[in-house]
């Protein structure tokens, strides 16, 4: 069941019906329906507590998170991507207008805590198993798995809302969370930081592009460090990525996105033909079976077509413009018409630019080394070298790389944030929308939540 479908239900109502649905649904558990997750039948051995974890990938999955909803909300907002459509929500992210009663605002709130309870069913379940129904290699690599989806989870929840409640402990009942307050951001990165080295502590050292690993967990921690301005830690794994060069590589444009599980990808979410990524829906022109109601601006499209800025990246758009519809734009990330295009989470050129930034902004900056890493990037998409950049102009042309090697994904936006920057750029003046609002239908259900300013 995605995310989208169970809108109608508050905060804690939701909770109770995903408590039911987990323990009802066969293609989650395998089981027969059992009353309560609390009931210890509902994972009792590798069979069910793999199929747990695949429930939790699949909650990753679902249209209100990496399959539309979320990522969406985040290109709209970074303003590269406009909405053409009739539906007043979407449209609010590219005008930075949303509200606390905003339809996508909801579905990506209930979608995300819905992925983390489904993680914390799993290591609560998983972890209690005995090394007699399941022995501890494949314990710990479950557990490790559902600790990379909480903190993924945790770390999107951070940095879309600002300030959340963490939940570390599988839902029972409705009344579970009863008194838990919000965290502050940071505290949020700090959970996430933690339950990464907690991954990493229990993940196989293998290369897996569609399962988390312990270099999934590396990356993440990567991101999550470069947005804790721990510039150090942030260097640090992503030189352990970069380091592993037969195994991720930059992939040259259009190769990486026309293929699956290439060398590019650290981790991405495979969909299939029957449980399909919704992006290609508002991408593709209704010829291919879309309503390309979501199209590349002007400015992105004139970026990526220039040889000296996008270079080969000039492939993730089309200039399909007639006589009768002028400045007519398609974005093909999302090109396949099956509807089975890969969630690209984690990329290596991310850790390129993570380690760029990182360099650059440390205490004692590496300019030289930040140089290399920018140029990297820049080198595969067959762009000119940049030289003798100062810190503040390196700084800036990194920034401006991250836009257009990740024009249609979950970046731009969080990183104009992150660096206090979404003023200057976008000109969103009012700080206080550089995070979204708390769900309306939430505030009202739950006494403990408070709303962010301003909304």
């Amino acid at each position: 069941m995605k995310a989208n479908n169970i809108l109608k239900y508050s905060y804690k109502a939701f909770f109770i019906s995903a408590i039911l649905l987990l323990n009802s649904c066969s293609d989650i558990l395998d089981l027969n329906p059992q009353q309560s997750v609390s009931d210890a039948s509902a994972v009792v051995d590798k069979k069910s507590a793999e199929a747990a974890l695949a429930g939790a990938y699949d909650k990753l999955q679902a249209t209100s998170y990496y399959g539309s909803e979320f990522v969406a909300a985040a290109y709209l907002a970074g303003n590269d991507v406009k909405w053409s459509g009739s539906l007043n929500y979407y449209r609010a992210f590219n005008d930075h207008s949303y509200q606390s009663d905003n339809t996508s605002v909801g579905s990506v709130w209930y979608a995300i805590y819905a992925t983390l309870r489904a993680a914390n069913q799993v290591i609560d379940k998983t972890s209690a198993l005995s090394s007699t129904v399941l022995v501890v290699a494949d314990k710990n690599r479950i557990v490790g798995e559902a600790y990379f989806i909480r903190a993924l989870s945790l770390f999107d929840l951070g940095r879309t809302f600002g300030n959340v409640p963490i939940i570390t402990k599988g839902t029972i009942t409705a009344n579970d969370f009863d008194g838990v307050k919000q965290s502050t951001q940071a505290q949020v990165y700090a959970q996430v930081i933690t339950d990464l080295q907690t991954a990493l502590s229990l993940l196989p050292e293998t290369v897996n592009r569609g399962r988390a690993t312990k270099n999934t967990a590396r990356a993440l921690l990567s991101r999550v460090y470069l947005y804790s301005e721990n510039w150090e830690q942030a260097e640090a794994y992503a030189s352990l990525l970069i380091a592993k060069n037969t195994d991720y590589q930059l992939v040259d444009y259009p190769t990486f996105f026309q293929n699956k599980l290439s060398k590019e990808s650290i981790f991405e979410l495979q969909f299939s033909t029957s449980d399909k990524n919704a992006h290609y829906y508002q991408w593709l022109t209704s010829a291919k079976g879309g309503r390309h109601e979501w199209a590349p601006t002007e400015a992105i499209v004139t970026l990526l077509n220039d040889p000296t800025v996008g270079g080969t990246r000039k492939a993730l758009v089309k200039d399909e413009s007639t006589a009768t519809n002028p400045k007519f734009y398609v974005g093909y990330l999302y090109w396949r018409t099956t509807g089975d295009d890969p969630a690209y989470i984690l990329r290596i050129a991310e850790q390129y630019l993570i380690r760029a930034e990182a360099r650059a902004k440390k205490a004692t900056p590496d300019l030289v080394g930040a140089l290399s890493d920018l140029n990297a990037v820049r080198t595969r998409a067959t762009v000119a070298t940049l030289s003798g950049l100062s810190q503040s102009d390196l700084i800036l042309a990194i920034e401006k790389e991250n836009r257009v090697e990740f024009a249609f994904e979950a970046h731009y936006w969080f990183d104009l944030v992150r660096t206090k920057r979404a003023n200057a750029v976008l000109g969103v003046t009012d700080t206080r929308k550089w995070i979204f609002p708390i769900p309306y239908n939430d505030l009202q259900a739950d006494k403990d939540l408070v709303q962010n300013p301003s909304y």
